[in-house]
């Protein structure tokens, strides 16, 4: 058997991106033109197999909004995090955390990452117990699977024991807590680069963006549910299941995500999702503009904060407290110090 007969390991990876020679403008255009006409003949296999539904606007539940975000203090390891949950009245309660991390590097970014899910899911909890979210919906600006922030073999013991306790004492606890009151838990992704639709219906080498952009045209459109299958949760022991669906709102596709349990309120969630972004009432936009302006942390409010909490210690102290810190995050000393000690360093709630 000769060497030409198996592919190239560089062959086999080309099977699922095309690189295009900008050199060669008229070779380039062949490979886009020829691969988009793959990808629309991959669409037509499974276009009568896809039944595209079309809804209405109703309105049956009070809608709330809720996102993170966090910034750092003069290139530090000082970290706000604030997370806000608004209504549809434009009423939000934020919420504020500040951490101090001992060393920047993979596991401190991947760590601070999680800790704002964890404040997300802190601000909502508050709402949850104060029984106003009973019977509404929550619009969760991102997914509201684990996935990403699931334990990998890169993660330290730290990380895990903290994802361990998060999934068990927040997660879990507030997952049911809104099922049982019949609070509606939606995740939302405005900007998808999932599979799972590509995947269940067995075309390769396409994202699920691709794939409703050319079959959901009308506004109210929309697939109706598909299973998450999520591995990653799986191999963690994660026991959440969870279904996604795809909905055209005002001429814009979006990717959904709810509790397997909820499933059976998907088309009641497509309706208040049309009914709030129609043009006779505000608009969708605008609870999640809201959610978003009072999560955001500028460079401004966390230089601030940093001043605040030091502005008793003497001046000297605290610019070599700066320089320090940068010095650990843009050269790498005191690498060798626990990593996740930032877990248990200054945390002040508001």
């Amino acid at each position: 058997m000769t060497a030409t007969s198996h592919p190239s390991k560089l062959e086999v990876l080309e099977t699922s991106y095309i690189k295009l020679n900008l050199d060669n403008l008229v070779d380039a255009r062949v490979k886009v033109r020829e691969t988009y006409l793959k990808q629309e003949e991959s669409i037509n296999s499974v276009r009568n197999k896809i039944p595209i539904h079309q809804s209405k606007a109703i309105k049956t539940r009070k809608i709330f909004a809720v996102d993170s975000g966090f910034n750092r203090a003069y290139d530090t390891s000082f970290t706000v995090l604030k997370a806000a949950i608004v209504d549809e009245e434009m009423e939000a309660n934020p919420t504020e955390s500040i951490y101090l991390f001992h060393v920047e590097n993979y596991q401190t970014e991947r760590l601070r990452r999680f800790l704002m899910q964890q404040t997300l899911y802190e601000t909502l909890l508050k709402t949850v117990e104060s029984a106003k979210a009973d019977g509404s919906m929550v619009l969760i600006d991102g997914t509201i699977t684990l996935t990403i922030f699931c334990p990998t073999l890169r993660d330290k013991k730290e990380y895990k024991r903290h994802f361990r306790k998060f999934y068990q004492e927040l997660y879990t606890p507030l997952m049911e807590k809104c099922v049982e009151r019949d609070i509606i838990i939606l995740g939302f992704l405005k900007r998808t680069g999932s599979t799972y639709l590509a995947e269940y219906l067995n075309i390769k080498d396409t994202y699920d963006r691709y794939i409703m952009n050319a079959l959901l045209r009308k506004e109210g459109q929309f697939i109706a549910p598909i299973p998450v299958i999520d591995t990653s949760a799986v191999r963690n022991r994660v026991h959440h299941k969870y279904v996604t669906f795809y909905l055209n709102l005002k001429n814009w596709n979006y990717r959904f995500e709810l509790l397997t349990q909820q499933e059976a309120n998907y088309r009641e969630c497509i309706g208040n999702l049309i009914y709030i972004a129609t043009d006779t009432h505000y608009g969708m936009n605008p609870i999640f503009s809201k959610a978003d302006e009072y999560a955001r942390v500028t460079k401004r409010e966390a230089n601030l904060k940093f001043n605040y909490v030091t502005h008793e210690l003497p001046y000297n102290e605290r610019i070599k407290l700066r320089l320090e810190a940068r010095k650990r995050t843009h050269f790498g000393i005191d690498t060798n110090r626990t990593p996740m000690h930032g877990i248990n360093g200054i945390k002040r709630s508001r």
